[in-house]
């Protein structure tokens, strides 16, 4: 990996290619509405998945969240976009789950998940936090991945702050309707968890001062997991209480991902990555 690189072309100055192939390494561009960059190690492969949009943002969209980090991966990354979260619209967090009778998120990730293994002769990653640790998650139980990592998630559309909530259902049901049972599973994690093959190495971190997430999101979903006895989830805490729900700054998260993932981050980028004194295993969650 190149130590002059200093960052990848924006999404908005970035070349469309037909095809992974096209793009040269080191180097990022868009294939089929996806966010490419093309990392030298083909070990592996991320996927990134999106959280919710600023206001102000949504008329930029498409969205792709953490591109400036890309460059310090030596692995190719995908960010996926979301497509209910429209220049046009006034939605801000989708979760990838599509709409009730039309595409799903089984559908919606195809795209960036097929680009993805096309990338790699090794293992597809998901990452994400907030609403893209939900669809990384997602992807856990639904078996698309083969490893995850997901900070602070929702693990429950339902759960979450109702006036992202209602917004969202309104897109989502199309016409005023009663959710079904299909609907829960679309929009929970454990809902879906019957589906899951246990065979994804997943790491859920939560802030422990991020209560709605930590009490209404991550610990019900640690309940679930250890009560259907799957063994491939881990449950870690940390404590800030400055930051809340808000994920830890950059060099702390990419600490994260190359802890779960080692040399994820190319060499040069090692040295400023920042360690998580307070990272703690979340070890009986029926007691807290």
């Amino acid at each position: 990996m190149s130590e002059t690189t200093e960052t990848a072309a924006s999404p908005k100055d970035a070349k469309v290619y037909s095809t992974v192939q096209e793009i040269p390494e080191g180097t990022a561009g868009l294939v089929e509405g996806q966010y490419v960059w093309k990392g030298e190690d083909r070990s592996r492969v991320f996927i990134f998945f999106c959280g919710a949009v600023s206001g102000k943002m949504i008329p930029l969209s498409p969205i792709f969240q953490r591109w400036k980090w890309v460059h310090k991966f030596s692995h190719s990354v995908v960010i996926a976009h979301d497509p209910l979260i429209k220049s046009s619209g006034k939605l801000q967090l989708a979760w990838y789950t599509g709409t009730n009778n039309g595409a799903d998120f089984d559908e919606i990730v195809s795209v960036p998940l097929r680009l993805a293994r096309s990338l790699t002769d090794g293992e597809v990653c998901a990452f994400g936090s907030s609403g893209g640790g939900f669809a990384a998650l997602m992807a856990t139980v639904r078996n698309h991945v083969d490893s995850t990592l997901a900070i602070n998630p929702q693990t429950n559309v339902l759960r979450y702050h109702p006036h992202m909530r209602e917004s969202f259902l309104r897109t989502y049901l199309e016409e005023p309707k009663s959710l079904q049972q299909s609907d829960y599973e679309r929009l929970s994690i454990s809902g879906s968890l019957w589906r899951y093959y246990d065979r994804c190495r997943t790491q859920v971190v939560v802030n422990t001062h991020d209560s709605l997430h930590y009490k209404s999101h991550v610990l019900p979903l640690s309940r679930a997991v250890a009560q259907q006895n799957l063994n491939s989830f881990s449950f870690d805490t940390y404590d800030d209480k400055k930051n809340g729900h808000n994920p830890p700054s950059m060099n702390r998260t990419l600490w994260l991902i190359n802890r779960w993932w080692p040399k994820a981050i190319a060499g040069p980028y090692r040295k400023e990555v920042q360690g998580m004194k307070s990272l703690k295993t979340l070890r009986d969650p029926g007691a807290v």
